[in-house]
């Protein structure tokens, strides 16, 4: 058996050591100080399986930026921050720069306990660059988050990125809408996923994930919301962080859910976020009070754009006033579409379907080419209806 290498990163030896004899039934730990180049030359030489990191005090800062400065000469590799206690905030800011998993120094044989447990379940990441994550937030259910996120979804993989995996993680409240509107029946769920981290492969993912006839695959949340709290943040992360590797793009419906830590996780690792918000009173203040929570729990609002939800040119309230209040920049406004999406929904097709050229979908295409950074390219069903409309 070929055995394990690790690499500690760390200027105390009382913690290499500690660490290095929870290590040492499993394999060999090699000491380093703080030294990016020499880090990066070892992880080629040694062919680590694992690097560990000091976020512990004064450390976390630079550990975050070695963590960052590592991953883009090594995108696949499985870094691991360290602490002896670590709060949400530590660990998502351990995720946030790239790290895979966290542990806390405790016991040596906890400590074990906890690197067996890494060993056994962290999946061999595919060979493929890592995606981004895109988050539709919505402090209020019925604004339109989860429409607009099911639509952009089904954007990406139809006209933009028809090659590449797409996956929607269907988290709106009510649960399991999206893959209603899509008329897809959704057997694996989110914690089956995370209870399934040791054997994540692609077979895992062709086979249990379910699919739309478009070919994006959709994961809800479980029905009993209860078994949320059966995973660790840790998990949560590295399931996100896990299906950034397997999926060009994941968009994660956030509407209306009101689990807090939940929403940061995902944040904490959105390479792009939108937030709905209706030209009401109450939608304005729930979204309000959304940014106040986040801005307290430390997360930078400023990356959030808003989009109007159910726009109506007839309403005082513009879409430039509401995004002053929320102190966040505009990115557009979806048009009032309330009967057309109703009768979608009753038919099972979504909108994409039934009038691929409405303005409503034409917004989220903009969304789409700044994500993309690519003009989309419809099918040929898509052409020949774009001209027969021109020329008709």
């Amino acid at each position: 058996m070929v055995e394990k290498r690790f690499i500690v990163v760390t200027d105390n030896e009382t913690r290499f050591n500690e660490l290095s004899d929870a290590l040492k039934s499993v394999g060999t730990a090699v000491w380093l100080h703080w030294n990016t180049d020499l880090l990066s030359q070892l992880v080629g030489s040694l062919g680590t399986d694992i690097v560990f990191i000091d976020f512990i005090g004064d450390n976390a800062e630079k550990a975050a930026e070695l963590t960052r400065s590592l991953l883009v000469v090594y995108p696949r590799l499985w870094v691991v921050g360290f602490s002896h206690r670590a709060d949400s905030a530590l660990i998502l800011d351990a995720m946030r720069s790239g790290a895979r998993d966290f542990i806390e120094l405790q016991s040596p044989i906890d400590s074990l306990r906890t690197v067996k447990g890494i060993l056994e379940q962290s999946p061999a990441l595919p060979a493929q660059s890592t995606g981004k994550l895109v988050t539709m937030l919505g402090a209020r259910p019925g604004i339109g988050t989860t429409t607009a996120a099911m639509h952009l979804s089904l954007l990406l993989k139809q006209e933009y990125l028809p090659e590449h995996p797409i996956l929607l993680l269907d988290f709106g409240y009510p649960s399991n809408d999206a893959a209603l509107y899509l008329d897809t029946k959704v057997a694996f769920n989110f914690c089956d996923a995370v209870r399934s981290l040791r054997r994540f492969d692609q077979a895992l993912l062709n086979t249990a994930f379910a699919h739309h006839k478009s070919g994006l695959a959709i994961m809800s949340l479980p029905q009993n919301l209860a078994e949320l709290r059966d995973i660790t943040p840790t998990d949560t992360m590295t399931m996100l962080s896990l299906l950034k590797s397997y999926f060009k793009v994941v968009v994660v419906d956030l509407g209306g859910f009101a689990g807090l830590d939940l929403l940061l996780y995902t944040l904490g690792i959105s390479d792009h976020v939108e937030l709905v918000c209706e030209q009401s009173l109450p939608s304005v203040f729930s979204a309000r009070q959304m940014l106040i929570s986040l801005r307290e729990r430390g997360y930078d609002t400023d990356r959030i754009g808003m989009l109007t939800g159910k726009h109506d040119s007839r309403i005082d309230m513009t879409p430039g006033q509401i995004a002053e209040n929320l102190q966040i920049r505009l990115d557009g406004s979806l048009p009032q579409r309330t009967e057309k999406m109703i009768a979608c929904a009753n038919i099972g097709k979504p909108l994409l379907e039934v009038a691929p050229n409405d303005p409503y979908l034409n917004v989220l295409r903009a969304i789409a080419t700044t994500l993309t950074g690519e003009t989309g390219v419809r099918n040929p069903a898509q052409q020949a209806s774009v001209l027969r409309k021109m020329f008709s």
